[in-house]
């Protein structure tokens, strides 16, 4: 009988485990492989987010080295010369171009003009002591622009953390120290990329905000010490926007300015602003049979709102403010939702009287902003005149 069965087991095939379903399959690769993409992307960021701040660090750092030492030496001109250029030849054999005499120039100008507030990891133990005390060694180090511009540029990784070498480099080649300033606190809080840092300088935006018919407002900007935060709903929108990358010359109507928009939408983002999120063109609402159409709907992040943008060809007229009084209060009955704030209105024109602008926007159940858009820049000389009463503001305010 013992023979009998384990011939009979040994005739048996192997039990095979059941194959899972291939839709069982198919359904989980469908859930994982987002879960997976991110994991992989967000430490992919996370890694090229270190490696910025490690390469800025240690670009700074270099920088105060060939500072201090440059400083420390009678005939300073003379000897930085020399020393650059004899430095670059063997740093430039050893670590490659990164490292030329023209690239540690940068260094030691970006020392000059901008102060890191966390301790660097490229700390010399040797001069500047331990890496607890670098702020205290900052001091034994005269940094130029601090005597003679009235404060260097602070850089906070905790919030500069998106801003790379190339954004510095950028940054550096403006001049002025008060424009240099309002472009690093915007490329900042819009985070821009350096093609976009690039564009707003070569458009003028500090001159263009320069041109709103607040130019305190610009004043009282620039008076930050850090980049602005979103305390009120005006401070999320501009005056004027810039939009010459529209491409729109001669005669054009409401409607070739919202297709051009559209088809240049990303651009028009960017020039919104962080944190703008579209949501559709040509927005329909229906009031007593009635069809009515909003020219662009947009969700604001931080704001936690509904942004609503009517665009008109020509001045502001009182009658623009009532058209988006009754688009706001649609949207509020019909699309405000729980913990949202309640929808604001953006009027794009051409040009707005300041009075008209005050006297319409002073009381109503509505937040409105009104705001002008230029399809190229104004004349230079107009641009000149309104940066004089800038400084002249500014000078006012600091006394």
């Amino acid at each position: 009988m013992t023979k009998i069965y384990a011939q009979a087991t040994r005739m048996q095939p192997p039990i095979k485990p059941a194959k899972p379903a291939a839709g069982s399959v198919t359904e989980a690769v469908k859930n994982l492989l987002p879960q997976i993409r991110r994991l992989i992307e967000d430490a992919r960021h996370r890694a090229v987010a270190a490696a910025n701040l490690a390469m800025v660090s240690l670009y700074w750092s270099i920088g105060r080295s060939i500072s201090l030492e440059i400083q420390n030496e009678p005939g300073r001109a003379e000897y930085g010369e020399a020393l650059l250029a004899r430095l670059g030849d063997r740093l430039n054999l050893e670590y490659g171009r990164g490292f030329s005499e023209r690239n540690l120039r940068d260094m030691r100008r970006f020392f000059e003009i901008f102060r890191i507030r966390q301790p660097v990891a490229a700390e010399s133990s040797d001069r500047l002591g331990s890496p607890g005390k670098a702020r205290d060694d900052l001091r034994l180090i005269r940094q130029p622009l601090a005597a003679e511009s009235g404060g260097l540029l602070e850089v906070d990784f905790a919030r500069h953390f998106h801003l790379g070498w190339s954004h510095y480099r950028i940054l550096m080649g403006v001049g002025d120290l008060r424009q240099r300033r309002f472009y690093f606190e915007r490329a900042c809080a819009e985070r821009w990329s350096k093609r976009e840092l690039l564009r707003q300088i070569a458009g003028a935006l500090f001159e263009r905000v320069a041109l709103s018919s607040d130019t305190r407002a610009l004043v009282n900007l620039e008076k930050k010490k850090g980049p602005p935060e979103l305390a009120d709903y005006r401070d999320a929108f501009k005056d004027p926007y810039l939009l010459d990358f529209l491409g729109l010359t001669g005669a054009y109507s409401e409607k070739d300015l919202e297709a051009a928009i559209i088809a240049n939408l990303q651009q028009f983002l960017t020039e919104l602003g962080s944190d703008f999120c579209f949501i559709r063109r040509q927005y329909p609402m229906r009031i007593d049979d009635e069809d009515y159409y909003l020219d662009l709907l947009f969700y604001h992040r931080t704001l936690r709102c509904l942004v609503a943008v009517d665009l008109k060809i020509g001045p502001f007229v009182a009658a623009d403010k009532g058209q988006m009084d009754l688009y706001l209060s649609w949207l509020k009955r019909h699309e405000w939702r729980q913990h949202e704030n309640e929808p604001v209105g953006l009027i794009l024109c051409t040009s707005k009287k300041r009075q008209h602008v005050e006297l319409l926007l002073a009381h109503g159940p509505h937040k409105l902003q009104v705001s002008e858009y230029l399809t190229k820049l104004p004349d230079r000389k107009v641009l000149e005149e309104r940066l004089k009463l800038y400084g002249k503001l500014l000078a006012e305010s600091a006394s």
